[in-house]
């Protein structure tokens, strides 16, 4: 299993752990309407991988300042993935979403073929993230164990510790996963 690289987790499990902690992020394959696909990164956490999952922006991400919109730095839980177009501007191009990262067993991941991207809009759009991520991956890996740390050890002296999922329960689940298909 090889870290930052991007993959998608099997509707399978993700349905398992949606069914008891419903903050999980889904796939919304049947509710989706546009072509992003249920993608993200992995890393280790202790003894598991994490899942990583990525989404698009969104109107929260931004914020006035005097009488531009500017998008919001990064903070632990939400890494913004920022790129320069060919303008030089900054663009939002999604998250990483560390307070929803979940661990999963490497049976059910499974890499995300860039390469075979029939939607070249799309596949230029993951490409950047992809590079943005592995310019970044040392700060991505410091947020998610710090993160990891604070939740594990109910820390909750950052506001932000509240929202992230269940890591303990998750892992426990997960586990269970594990041995119930064998």
């Amino acid at each position: 299993m090889e870290e930052f690289k991007l993959y998608n987790v099997s509707d399978e499990y993700i349905d398992y752990l949606w069914a008891i902690f419903p903050n999980v992020y889904s796939n919304k394959e049947t509710t989706r309407v546009h072509t992003r696909k249920y993608v993200g990164i992995v890393l280790r956490l202790e003894n598991y991988h994490y899942y990583i999952p990525m989404s698009l922006p969104k109107e929260s991400d931004y914020q006035i300042a005097g009488e531009k919109k500017v998008i919001k730095k990064s903070i632990i839980p939400i890494i913004c993935i920022v790129v320069k177009n060919s303008r030089g501007q900054k663009e939002l191009k999604g998250n990483l979403r560390i307070s929803h990262m979940i661990p999963v067993p490497p049976s059910e991941l499974q890499l995300y073929d860039i390469e075979n991207e029939p939607d070249d809009t799309y596949k230029d759009l993951v490409q950047n993230e992809i590079i943005f991520i592995r310019k970044n991956q040392d700060k991505i890996h410091a947020n998610a164990k710090l993160l990891y740390k604070q939740k594990t050890e109910n820390d909750l002296s950052a506001g932000y510790v509240k929202a992230a999922l269940e890591y303990k329960a998750l892992e426990t689940l997960c586990g269970k996963f594990m041995s119930e298909r064998k």
